[in-house]
């Protein structure tokens, strides 16, 4: 029988092999204690929650470029490009990416591969397609009273949309001081974009800096479940501002 090769010569059990390697590998961070946490590997969809106008706010982006400067292929979607843009980084500056942006982002090729991670900065800013219609209103069966779906609803469904063979990492921030010592849905409205992602990222991590090199992180949503609400200590190095 004749092995099946690929563009690059691998036959089909190297590239199942090498399948197996990249999904059982984390995806790098700037942050050792974060890469762990995370779990970038796989298919997981990751959130990360922090609050507006702090250094963690932007950690999407200091993510996507560090991943790129180790040469791994990386989409980042998001409305503040990085100063500095590794070449196999490709940054979508689209004001309101669809899901099917970001399904066909995973296909695209940079420097010969397809993407190994995907970051969606803000996502509160993806839209669902304008043919696709929202999810017919809910009938109440004692009242007959119609429900529009909610906007947290419609964020939530586009998000699940996204079917990529990769990690994604999602990000999202906050105006107050995270309260790490409670839920999300003690302190935030349930349609609030940070409360949204609890249904569709595990794990769902949310931040607040707690010294100079080191933020207090809380495992809001844990995808092995027994750690969901637990928090811990995460060494985080200020990083050059050219990110």
């Amino acid at each position: 029988m004749t092995n099946q090769v690929d563009s690059s010569g691998a036959s089909v059990a190297e590239q199942l092999r090498r399948q197996r390697d990249e999904a059982s590998t984390l995806m790098p961070t700037p942050w050792p204690d974060l890469t762990q946490l995370a779990e970038l590997n796989f298919r997981h969809k990751v959130g990360i929650i922090a609050q507006r106008g702090t250094r963690e706010a932007k950690v999407g982006r200091d993510v996507a470029v560090h991943a790129a400067n180790t040469g791994l292929p990386v989409v980042l979607f998001t409305g503040y490009p990085p100063s500095t843009q590794p070449k196999t980084l490709v940054v979508k500056e689209i004001p309101d990416p669809t899901d099917s942006h970001v399904n066909a982002a995973a296909k695209i090729h940079i420097e010969g591969q397809t993407p190994r991670l995907i970051v969606i900065e803000r996502y509160e800013r993806l839209t669902r397609e304008p043919h696709e219609p929202y999810s017919e209103p809910m009938h109440d069966l004692i009242d007959e009273v119609s429900e529009e779906e909610s906007w947290g609803d419609r964020l939530m469904w586009t998000v699940r949309n996204i079917r990529v063979n990769i990690p994604v990492l999602l990000t999202t921030v906050v105006d107050e001081v995270p309260d790490l010592a409670r839920p999300l849905g003690r302190w935030l409205h349930i349609d609030h974009p940070a409360n949204v992602m609890t249904d569709v990222c595990k794990p769902t991590i949310v931040l607040a800096r707690s010294g100079s090199e080191s933020v207090e992180a809380r495992l809001e949503v844990d995808p092995h479940e027994y750690r969901s609400g637990e928090r811990s200590t995460l060494a985080w190095k200020p990083l050059p501002r050219s990110s």
